[in-house]
This record gives structure tokens, sequence and C-alpha cells, in this order.
């Protein structure tokens, strides 16, 4: 384990438990020294601080171990902020709310829903102020050379590029080359230095002396993939790999057992199980509430569009859902009514590549009203019924025509798995802009990578998008 390392995950240890037990004090003396500051009532009940100070000890040590419990302190972890302050949120929140239910059902003599209510916020905003610090001090460390890991990377193939771009993103880190699985005269891969090639490992090993080695190489055979581990292991090395995209992908992995065996499943998606029924939940309950909410905007798009009296209300297409299951998708009409056969002619101007996809710039078959409904994205509105209906998801991926479907690849059918949506991840990422494999990239992704928190985060992005009127389709 690296000084540095140990020096962080530490430090991260004792400045939760200093800013969890001031919280801890502030939210005492608020209540019981300065209420009249708050315009509070006088409390009916004086709790001597000393006693109140060895509770702050206890309750302190216990908020630590539950999050040291929800893993807030393991090592080697390189979480984006945002991930770290929702895996904050919930372990802090959730250790909280426990320690509230144990004083509650033990008649613990003292119990004020004002201290704990303050401790919970302040202590919040001070552990993530606190995580943003130290997050600044090692970059700065980082920047100074200080703690960096040096980094040996196995492969010049796709996986490889993408592997080095990350590690230059990443202050962490000091790439110091590149080896090659065959003989070549480059000595320069992807701004990284050529140092040889994988017959070498044990020599560059012993010359360089990296913390970690990252195997990132399409095809590495099961004979050569046990030996570079030995070796690496041999001079004490992290031996790391990325799975090969088009072998196994460890995205969406289950562990279980399968009688006396362990057993890895590896899932199409992580929309499953429990978490299949939460998102069903959410997906019903917000689509009623916008639904009931929005019954005016449904109300007077559906009045103007038949008083124009050039067509249907609503535009109805078949559409492919889950399991390659068909519906009947609802939107409100924004093109004229034979739109269809008008296509046709305009195939040619498609400006989605991949053959896949149809979109073309000022489509002279949208309506002037239309127009407006597509670039508030209001047209999608009646989609909330399909939500309703169990047909679509809030989140997920577009839902695409037959003959679109038809022209997939096999890979590509992957998406089929889940339920397509209102809005997903390849929409915030560009919409309408995006090509054919852009997008099915994304959405793939959004499969394999699924949360509660991920949804949330898209639909937010969502409406921001809307407001500022990006990528409108």
């Amino acid at each position: 384990m690296r000084k540095s390392e140990a020096l962080f995950v530490s430090g991260r240890i004792i400045l939760d438990a200093v800013v969890i037990f001031g919280a801890l004090i502030f939210a005492y003396f608020m209540r019981m020294q300065w209420f009249e500051l708050f315009n509070l009532s006088a409390p009916t009940t004086l709790f001597p601080f000393e006693l109140f100070r060895v509770f702050a000890l206890k309750t302190t040590a216990a908020l630590v171990g539950i999050l040291a419990v929800n893993g807030r302190y393991r090592f080697y972890v390189d979480e984006k902020f945002w991930d770290e302050f929702r895996n904050l949120f919930w372990a802090f929140s959730s250790g909280m709310a426990f320690l509230v239910v144990i004083f509650f059902f033990a008649k613990f003599y003292f119990f004020s829903r004002f201290i704990f209510g303050v401790a919970w916020a302040s202590g919040l905003i001070f552990i993530l102020l606190g995580r943003l610090c130290l997050r600044g001090i090692r970059r700065i460390f980082y920047l100074n050379n200080i703690g960096r890991s040096k980094i040996l990377v196995l492969g010049t193939g796709k996986i490889a590029i993408d592997a080095i771009d990350e590690i230059l993103r990443l202050p962490r880190f000091e790439l110091i080359g590149v080896l090659a699985e065959k003989i070549t005269r480059k000595k320069k891969f992807e701004s990284a230095k050529i140092l040889g090639r994988f017959g070498d490992f044990e020599k560059i090993l012993k010359k360089y002396k990296p913390q970690e080695v990252l195997l990132a190489h399409e095809h590495a055979s099961e004979k050569l993939t046990p030996k570079l581990v030995r070796i690496a292991h041999i001079y004490h090395v992290n031996f790391r790999f990325l799975p090969d995209e088009l072998g196994l992908d460890l995205a969406a992995v289950k562990i279980s057992t399968f009688g006396a065996f362990p057993l890895v499943t590896l899932l199409s998606n992580k929309i499953d199980g429990w978490g299949a029924i939460i998102k069903t939940f959410f997906d019903f309950l917000i689509s009623l509430l916008a639904v009931v909410v929005l019954s005016p905007v449904f109300l007077f798009i559906s009045l103007k569009i038949w008083l124009q009296k050039d067509g249907p209300i609503f535009y109805v297409s078949k559409r492919v859902g889950k399991n390659g299951k068909n519906f009947k998708c609802f939107k409100f009409r924004t093109m004229v009514v034979d739109a269809e056969k008008k296509k046709k002619k305009l195939l040619k101007k498609n400006e989605r590549s991949g053959g896949v996809l149809f979109k073309i710039e000022n489509d002279p078959r949208v309506t002037e009203f239309g127009k407006f409904l597509r670039t508030w994205s209001l047209d999608e509105l009646p989609q909330f019924l399909n939500v309703l209906q169990g047909e679509m998801s809030l989140i997920g991926p577009r839902p695409h025509l037959p003959e679109e479907v038809e022209k997939y690849a096999k890979d590509d059918r992957r998406i089929l798995a889940i339920k397509p949506g209102v809005t997903g991840f390849s929409q915030i990422h560009g919409r309408a802009t995006l090509s054919f494999e852009e997008e099915m990239n994304f959405e793939i992704f959004y499969a394999k990578n699924w949360t509660i928190w991920l949804d949330a985060v898209i639909f937010f992005k969502t409406i921001v998008l809307i407001f500022k009127k990006e990528n409108a389709h």
C-alpha cells in the first residue's frame, strides 16, 4: 500500500469524525444556547453539555463506522465528485436515520428532533466541504508529483487508446510507457513511449519499477494473461485489466451461488429485480402526476391542432419496445398528414449517418405549430400515456420504428432488452445530432450501468436542455 494513499484515507476518516462531531455540537448550541437568535422557543429540558459531549462522541463513532461499512473509506477508488456526493448523502442519511430509530425505541431520555435535523443537514454540508478540500489538497500533491502512481499499459489497440486517454486525464497516474503485443518500429503510441514488446515485460518491470500495470489488449490469450499476472506479482506490482468489449462485458455482473459453487451471471442490463420494480414505480407515479398537472397544456395543444382541421390530433406510430414487442407510440402530430409518403422522396437528404435513422434539418413536412412543439419537446407529452400503460419508461433508449430495427446489427438488438424511454442517455448527449453508432453506444452504456441516480441525472438534464432549446429534434 502506498503511504500517500493511506494518508488520504486516514485524512478522510479523521476529517469526517471532526466535522460530524462539530455538527452535533453546533446543533446543540443552536437549540440550547442560541435559540433566541433563530426565533426558537426556550428548551423545556436543559441537557448538560458535559453529558451531550459524551453522547456526541459515541454518535460520531457510530456514524463513521456506518460510513466505513458503506465503503466510504476504500483504498484506490477514483470517484467523480457527484458520485461521491450521492454515496455520502445516502450513507450519512441512512446512518442518521438508523440512530434515530434506535434512540426512539430505546426511549433515550434525551431526544431532540431539532438537534438531529440540524446535525444531519450541517453534518452533510461539512462532510462535503471537507471532501472538496481534500480533493484540492490531493490534486496539489499530484501536480507536484507527490503520491502519483507509475503505470505501464500493455497493448496498442482500441482499448489501449481509450485507456491512455483516461490515464492522461487523471492526475494521480504517471504513464511511463506502453508495451506492444508484437514487433513495431514505432517509438510512440498515443503520446506514450513504446518501451518494448510483451516479451520484454519482466525486463521493463525491473528497469522502470511501475506500481501498476494495465492490460488493455483485445485478444490476450488464456496462456499469456496468467503469465503476465505471475510476473507482475513477483515484482509486487498491481495488475489490472480492462475486459475486451468483444469478449466478456463485466459492467453488469451478479454474484450468487450454484449449489456449492460460486456463480457469476453476466446480465444484459442492470434493470432487474428490485431495481426494475423501483424504476416502474417511479415511472408510473411521475407520469400520472405529469398527466394531471399538465392536463391544461394537453387540452390547449389538442385544441390548437384540432382547429387547424388538416388531420388528427395525435400521431400514432408503431414502435418496437421491450423484447422486440411492437406497441403504438403516441405523439402530438407535428407533420402534414401524408408525411410518410413524402419521406421516400427526402431519403437522399438524410443527415443521420449509419443508414438506420432518418433526420433532415428544416424538414418541409413539419407544420408551423409542429416546429413550436418540437422546439420545446411538447410533441412527446402523450408518451406519458405509453408509460402509464407499461409500454415505455420515463428514461430509456429511443423507441425505434420496426423498419429501423430491421437494419440493426445483431449486437444492436441488445438494447431491446429494456423499455424505450420518453428521454434517455443519448438524448442528453446530443439527441438528434448523434450518428446511429454513437446513439447505440450511449444506450448500451446506460443499460449496463443503470442506477436510480443516473435516471435522476438524465431527467433533470433533459429539462435543462429543453429550456435551453438545445438539440431540438
